[in-house]
């Protein structure tokens, strides 16, 4: 996916929010009436933005103690990440091997004096898509008249091994507690959290079939495909770490989550037969036929399944950024997310209790985090 998109809609949100809100730096914010503090919305002018977003780092150059920001924040990653694979059966024996792909990370959110606030992440996995091409077989063919023609090539055949997507989204209650002696803060947190998972899978093979009377062959094609969904829903609890010294804030953010996940397993199974090839003006044509009298060129066959397990894991990351100016950062970091348990893959209702674990690195901006 471009990372255009992504960072042209989190400057629209941030511009919208500061032009209805807040400057993120002022510490003398006022508090919320007892009725407002547990919602995650603000009324519009409860912050007065300066729009400084480029002014000079405020660095205290002597070792001095770096306030925390307060006010609205927006962050994005770019992720690239190792997906495990499915069990043997769905991986072809390679279940302790992993593909990498590449996600986008997203958080907007905001601090206010209490000190609390709230944040809304999403992050968004699109693969792998590790997959792989079988060529069956090349022959030549003896028409009717006992002609050779061509050889004739059949059709690759399509495996995967390890294609998936995923989508998360977490909407967090956040308080910052008093800095420790070192000057580090540590922000507990406590959400829901809801997670989509779907899982492709594709198996294809084609087998040559005699039919009387006469040495006619025909290829019995059959396709057989599976998107197993499982969405995800719970709560999470949880914290972040960091510390500032000069233009350097390094941090450490760890969660653990429990989840309800409702699974649904669509099947498709699709058989066709292919014709042997005629050679027309040197040209060798393939047609999809039916000798055998089923309804249509396509005979298929749909199937669903549902089925409800239950997910456990974690997600642990950890970064260091580098103050630009007084709001924005560079940053880069790690990233790990374990599902332990309560992931449906493959084609089979029945195994649907797998574990998936994504690692790798991050790379991105803040604006006042």
């Amino acid at each position: 996916m471009s990372m255009i998109r992504p960072i042209a809609w989190l400057a629209a949100v941030w511009l919208v929010l500061q032009a209805a809100t807040a400057n993120a730096q002022l510490p003398n914010i006022p508090l919320l009436p007892k009725d407002q503090q547990l919602s995650p919305f603000l009324d519009p002018g409860y912050f007065q933005p300066d729009f400084q977003f480029f002014a000079p780092a405020e660095v205290y150059d002597f070792g001095g103690e770096e306030k925390p920001n307060y006010g609205l924040y927006v962050a994005f990653d770019r992720t690239y990440v190792n997906v495990s694979r499915p069990v043997d059966q769905f991986s072809f024996n390679s279940h302790d091997q992993g593909d990498f792909t590449w996600g986008n990370r997203m958080e907007v959110g905001y601090m206010m004096d209490d000190p609390a606030g709230w944040q809304a992440v999403l992050w968004h996995v699109n693969g792998p898509n590790e997959r792989f091409a079988n060529s069956l077989s090349t022959e030549a063919f003896i028409d009717n008249q006992g002609t050779l023609t061509l050889p004739f090539e059949i059709p690759e055949s399509i495996n995967t091994v390890n294609q998936l997507k995923m989508s998360s989204f977490e909407l967090n209650r956040v308080w910052r507690l008093k800095p420790y002696h070192n000057g580090s803060i540590l922000e507990p947190l406590l959400g829901y959290r809801y997670m989509n998972m779907r899982d492709f899978w594709r198996r294809e093979s084609m087998f040559e079939v005699p039919v009387a009377p006469g040495p006619v062959e025909f290829f019995d094609k059959t396709t057989l495909t599976a998107t197993f969904e499982n969405e995800m829903h719970g709560g999470q609890i949880g914290g972040r770490w960091y510390r500032q010294r000069g233009h350097w804030l390094v941090s450490l953010d760890l969660e653990f989550f429990a989840m309800a996940n409702f699974q649904h397993l669509r099947r498709i199974r699709e058989r066709s037969f292919l014709a042997n090839p005629d050679e027309q003006d040197g040209n060798t044509v393939v047609t999809t036929i039916n000798p055998f009298g089923f309804g249509g060129d396509v005979n298929r066959t749909l199937n669903h399944e549902s089925a409800s397990q239950f997910v456990w894991g974690g997600e642990v990351r950890g970064e260091a950024s580098y103050e630009l100016t007084r709001d924005v950062n560079l940053r880069f970091g790690f990233v790990f997310l374990d599902l332990g348990q309560g992931i449906g893959r493959g084609n089979l209702i029945r195994l649907n209790n797998q574990a998936v674990q994504m690692a790798g690195v991050t790379f991105g901006f803040t604006v006042n985090r």
